[in-house]
């Protein structure tokens, strides 16, 4: 499994290559693909070239069959057929100049100098952004083929929600983006389900309805958005999204925490490790491990992962409400809730120190 490939496409290919999985320019016979999600967006100083690239990265993947290679569905990936999907390239590339021209009001003046701005300018012309944000930095490199590709992808079912695999040593795991938590078991129904595959069998038959609301439209070139409401909220004028492929761990109880924001019921864009089910065992990408030691504070970090600068697998790992964030992949442990985190920060780290995550299966 390979971490958000958020780079450029050289990058990527030069991790697989560093990893035995390349023959020539293809995947070598043999090897079996899982990308974590997030293909596109990766630098905000030049988003025209990002943006090229993640198109390029995608269309490479998708090119491979899916019995070689499984794509599973981010966030950055699910802007482009929700909160961008109403958008051609003249459009977005407006909203983005003034999304810009916003962030350095804020850099000048003050957030609540630019959330006037955001109001009084960007939303009332672009009221299907949910924030400037967004345009600016989140999803810069936005273009109307990467929202063609997705669409073409998710009605020829190449994008998955969820799946299952096997660690190397036989570990059962759920995959997804971002991680399923207590809140996503309720909205689907099942609670008290710890079962891997039966949770993500009702991932995806969320997923492809989701996907048959849409067909007819998409497939005569109405763009109406995907909706997974509730599990995961689209951002909508003013708001960011929320839930199932935005969400990050974090302590609740860190310093600065904005509790009313990070962790709003219908829209959670953080969630406390203690959510996580248990006993299951998960593998997702989305958050870095900067981006771990920032959110999670005092409350999980062990001194070999405060120690680490950037990048590698890691576990977050809770017992009996006693979080750990450490290197690597933990030993099992009967009773807890793992989350194998392989976002490896990919555009930051050197292809020699890049992981990949072994699946048995």
């Amino acid at each position: 499994m390979i971490g958000d490939p958020q780079a450029p496409f050289s990058r990527v290919l030069e991790v697989l290559a560093r990893h035995g999985a390349l023959d020539g320019d293809r995947l070598a016979p043999g090897v079996k693909l899982v990308s974590i999600g997030d293909h596109f967006d990766y630098d905000v100083n030049d988003p025209v070239t990002a943006g090229r690239e993640g198109l390029r990265l995608l269309r490479w993947l998708a090119d491979h069959s899916d019995d070689q290679v499984v794509l599973v569905f981010g966030n950055h990936d699910a802007a482009r057929v929700m909160e961008l999907i109403g958008f051609d390239d003249s459009r977005f590339g407006e909203a983005r100049t003034l999304a810009r021209s916003i962030a350095e009001t804020e850099k000048r003046d003050g957030r609540a100098a630019a959330d006037r701005r955001e109001r009084d300018e960007l939303l009332a012309r672009f009221p299907d952004l949910p924030t400037w944000g967004v345009a600016a930095r989140d999803y810069a490199s936005y273009c109307a083929d990467q929202r063609a590709l997705v669409i073409e992808l998710l009605l020829a079912g190449r994008f998955r929600l969820a799946l299952t695999g096997a660690l190397a040593d036989g570990r059962e795991v759920l995959i997804t983006h971002a991680g399923v938590t207590t809140r996503e078991l309720a909205l689907l129904g099942i609670p008290d389900e710890r079962a891997p595959r039966a949770i993500a069998e009702r991932l995806e038959a969320l997923f492809a309805e989701a996907i048959e609301r849409c067909r007819a439209d998409w497939t005569r070139g109405v763009f109406t958005p995907l909706s997974l409401d509730p599990v995961h909220v689209t951002g909508r004028c003013g708001e960011e999204g929320g839930g199932l492929l935005y969400h990050r761990p974090a302590s609740p109880a860190r310093p600065g925490a904005d509790k009313p924001w990070e962790f709003a019921p219908a829209r959670p864009r953080r969630f406390d490790p203690r959510d996580l089910p248990a006993p299951l065992r998960q593998v997702a990408g989305h958050t870095g491990h900067n981006k771990c030691l920032e959110e999670l504070g005092e409350d999980g970090p062990t001194d070999a992962a405060r120690a680490r600068p950037r990048g590698g697998i890691r576990t977050l790992r809770v017992v009996d409400d006693k979080v750990t964030y450490d290197l690597g992949i933990l030993p099992d442990a009967p009773d807890a809730a793992d989350l194998y985190l392989i976002d490896g920060e990919l555009r930051r780290v050197d292809a020699d120190d890049y992981q990949l995550l072994e699946l048995a299966s």
